[in-house]
């Protein structure tokens, strides 16, 4: 009897069910008023630029705001403590604060897995396409309005060059999903918090008036503690020591 691709994709663990949104800031203390933010308002704001378009944009001072975007990652939710780290070559840094929603319900919102395009030296034959889309509407003027408008933020480069003039643009392993525009919170989602605040971000949820329904965990934790805290295990029952 033939197999459900769904039973062989829920059994893939390197495919996450979840897509992940962190937030950021200068400090720890920006990073979690940003999420309250978040929460209060039910709302993640796209105030950065993103994709293809933006550098080309800038270049001949057009503005980018078409280009906004928020992101996320399908990295698994056991492995997001990994996106914590201080990363050599991201600019970026991202704190243990931010929420999940499964990618069914972003894709029904209009998240889409973002395209990398390989910038590697004699791998042009994608880059150049869409480089020459995005310059021949930007020439006549019609960038504003066309199709390569709302695809451009969906397309991000990926390479490395060691020669005179390197680079090294090595991202694609975050597996970014992004939304053009602002993102409304889903009737459920995950709130990620580090353990000790989860009872003040819990607060904030409940006082949202018509806000989501949410569970809460630490994104520094392990997937067997995740399991148990999302089967409403408390610390004291799955205290190992």
């Amino acid at each position: 009897m033939p197999v459900e691709i769904r039973d062989i994709v829920a059994r893939r663990t390197d495919l996450g069910t979840f897509l992940v949104h962190l937030t950021r800031g200068d400090a720890l203390d920006a990073a979690r008023t940003n999420l309250e933010a978040i929460l209060a308002s039910q709302r993640l704001d796209a105030r950065t630029p993103f994709g293809a378009a933006v550098g080309r944009l800038n270049a001949v001072s057009l503005p980018t705001d078409s280009q906004r975007c928020v992101c996320f990652t399908e990295t698994p939710l056991e492995h997001t403590h990994l996106l914590l780290a201080e990363i050599a070559g991201r600019v970026i840094s991202l704190a243990p604060y931010g929420i999940a929603i499964t990618k069914k319900v972003g894709r029904s919102i209009g998240v889409n897995p973002v395209w990398y395009l390989d910038i590697t030296p004699g791998h042009d034959w994608l880059t150049q396409p869409v480089n020459t889309l995005i310059d021949t509407a930007i020439a006549a003027g019609q960038f504003t309005g066309s199709a390569i408008e709302k695809i451009a933020p969906f397309i991000e480069q990926m390479g490395t060059h060691r020669g005179e003039g390197g680079y090294r643009k090595e991202f694609w392993w975050e597996r970014e999903w992004r939304m053009r525009g602002d993102f409304r919170l889903p009737g459920r989602i995950i709130v990620l918090c580090p353990e000790e605040e989860i009872p003040r971000f819990a607060g904030i949820v409940d006082a949202a008036r018509n806000g989501p329904q949410a569970s809460f965990l630490d994104p520094r934790w392990g997937l067997e503690l995740i399991i148990a805290r999302l089967a409403k295990f408390s610390a004291e029952q799955t205290d190992l020591l």
